[in-house]
């Protein structure tokens, strides 16, 4: 496998987004922005979790489950030993997850929560692997509360909106790792049985995108063709795609436009040659 691509620029304090490459691995991870105080000094849970999760997946071998199940167990002992796993299942760390490993001839595609993966194949077709249905609908639900809000009580900003949306927000989150709700990658590696797997021959695919929600929103919300993107990746204008992207958010600040929950989100992105 080869990187044609890759990039990660953050949309606040902290970038709860990390990518990871190892010999016969790629992967990428949007930890989910922390609805509560932070238990890590001088990062959020969120960017720790990501973060963490990454740098283990470098040392780990096997199946994608393999990895991700030694790299959550050590996360676990880390947070752990500072204090018991948080009673509000909205407090527990997660991320989404998207990770793509060679096995010979084949290629196996684990995803979690709503990291997007689409297959190039040599001649161009392009296909969406499904995933993160449930979460988007529930993120969907949210911003058409914004809506309403705005609608009954005006234009108001990011900000004190966010204050309004946190019980939902928190609902919402609550809903991780359990039957009818979606599935995330977190402390626990029962989350790992709502991974969705896929195993297709390496020989039926060109190149492999992964994009976080922050990027994917370029074509996803934004309006610029995916081709577009796609083939701005492959000539090296990563920087120049997050640059449009910005320049779109700067342009509606308080998401009146394109609602949102804040003004950026991380942006990340590893476009694969196979």
């Amino acid at each position: 496998m080869r990187i044609v691509s890759q990039g990660s620029d953050r949309g606040g304090v902290y970038n709860e987004d990390a990518l990871g490459i190892s010999g016969d691995a790629v992967w990428l991870l949007d930890g989910a922005t922390s609805l509560g105080p932070s238990r890590m000094a001088g990062t959020s849970d969120a960017a720790w979790f990501a973060h963490f999760v990454s740098d283990r997946l470098v040392h780990t071998t096997g199946s994608v489950d393999e990895r991700l199940s030694a790299a959550i167990d050590a996360a676990r002992t880390v947070y752990e030993a500072l204090g018991p796993l948080p009673e509000a299942p909205w407090a527990m760390p997660s991320a989404g997850a998207a990770m793509l490993r060679r096995d010979g001839d084949m290629l196996e595609i684990g995803m979690l929560g709503d990291v997007k993966v689409w297959l190039i194949a040599p001649d161009g077709a392009v296909t969406a692997l499904p995933g993160g249905e449930v979460l988007e609908a529930l993120d969907a639900a949210a911003l058409e509360r914004l809506v309403a809000m705005r609608a009954e009580q005006g234009p108001i900003g990011l900000k004190a909106a966010r204050t309004q949306l946190d019980p939902l927000l928190r609902d919402n989150r609550s809903k991780m790792n359990i039957e009818g709700g979606y599935w995330v990658l977190s402390l626990d590696t029962a989350c790992l049985a709502g991974m969705q797997v896929k195993t297709v021959p390496a020989l039926g695919v060109r190149s492999v995108l992964m994009a976080t929600d922050g990027f994917y929103d370029l074509w996803g919300a934004y309006g610029v063709p995916f081709a577009e993107v796609l083939e701005g990746l492959r000539a090296g204008q990563g920087e120049a795609l997050i640059g449009r992207l910005r320049d779109i958010e700067r342009a509606d600040p308080e998401g009146l436009r394109y609602p949102r929950f804040k003004p950026h989100d991380d942006a990340s992105w590893l476009l694969v040659e196979i």
